[in-house]
């Protein structure tokens, strides 16, 4: 004959027939969540590359320019003479340009160069972190893993809130790490191949800027992925509704919302990573028509905030309802 051992007054129990409404200590439910969001082998690929694709994109960077300021003067003359020899065989057709407009300088700028290749970079990372976003809520519905998740943690709404703050923050923090990684690269090749004329005080806070925005940006981005997969539950179908906006939606809003065009997905990148309004300059570089549109208008990072907000917000209420109030099987 043999005796059941009663735990103490107070104690929890364990074993078969231990509580399973009590949720999980905070503590254990987000170790046990960040393990699981990094543990898809894509996911750990992208972040080893992540400092491969960094350096070689400096590299690029490096090779793409040079300190030879006789040879760009020459072509930037010839290109004049070719010029004035056009204008005076047709009269009227040309204005009053000097060589200094032709000359295209080889040397890498520091405080150009860097907030377009930054915003480049950026812009790439929050593509990835759409596809991070959308991988980790979309998985576990494939594998139906998702069923054991919310029996380990009756809470629903704690678990959608903890991983999808998890989701946000490894963004977050891959952005800001990208960002410190490049930054010094770009400063190293302005040293080599360029110039670093006029990084001053002004310009090193306004990277600064760009950077926490665009590591903001980034986990917003991740957590719209996220909350996208968690209402289709489905990988597939959150992959196809983001693919065909992004191809879609462009040509959509610029044919019948001309008005919208800068709050589209691409414009809002813009608009978040621009450094136009704090350098207080004329112009800069952009990529793509609605891009530059934002860019002409001068979209404000809190207009661009703002309207991601609207794209994120009801997609995570509707996710977050259906996710505890219906059916998980």
């Amino acid at each position: 004959m043999t005796t059941a051992a009663v735990p103490p007054a107070g104690h929890p129990a364990t074993g078969p027939h231990a509580d399973r409404s009590r949720p999980r200590p905070l503590r254990r439910l987000v170790r046990s969540e960040l393990r699981r969001i990094l543990s898809p082998r894509p996911v750990r690929w992208a972040l080893y590359a992540m400092p491969l694709l960094v350096g070689a994109f400096a590299l690029a960077a490096y090779l793409g320019h040079d300190t030879d300021m006789a040879t760009a003067w020459r072509e930037a003359e010839a290109a004049y003479r070719q010029y004035t020899a056009e204008a005076a065989r047709r009269p009227g057709t040309g204005g009053p340009l000097s060589a200094q407009y032709f000359f295209d300088d080889p040397r890498y700028q520091l405080t150009k160069a860097s907030f377009v290749d930054l915003r480049t970079v950026l812009s790439g990372v929050a593509v990835a972190a759409l596809a991070f976003g959308l991988v980790s809520g979309g998985t576990d519905w494939s594998s139906r893993v998702i069923l054991n998740l919310v029996a380990a943690e009756p809470r629903r709404a704690r678990l959608f809130v903890t991983r999808g703050a998890l989701v946000a923050a490894v963004a977050g923090v891959t952005a800001l790490a990208t960002s410190v990684l490049l930054v010094p690269l770009l400063l190293a090749t302005a040293h080599l191949r360029g110039t670093t004329a006029d990084a001053d005080a002004h310009f090193w806070t306004a990277l600064a800027v760009i950077v926490l925005r665009g590591a903001a940006f980034v986990a917003l981005v991740a957590l719209l992925g996220y909350c996208l997969a968690m209402l289709t539950r489905s990988l597939t179908v959150a992959f196809g509704v983001a693919l065909a906006y992004l191809v879609l939606a462009e040509r959509l809003v610029r044919d019948y919302v001309p008005s919208l065009t800068e709050y589209h997905f691409s414009g809002i990148t813009f608009a978040v990573l621009n450094e136009r309004l704090l350098m207080l300059s004329d112009k800069t570089e952009c990529v793509g028509e609605i891009a530059c549109a934002a860019m002409r208008e001068g979209t404000p990072a809190t207009h661009a905030f703002l309207a991601l907000g609207l794209y994120l917000l009801p997609v995570a209420a509707a996710a977050l309802w259906r996710f505890t109030r219906t059916d998980i099987g």
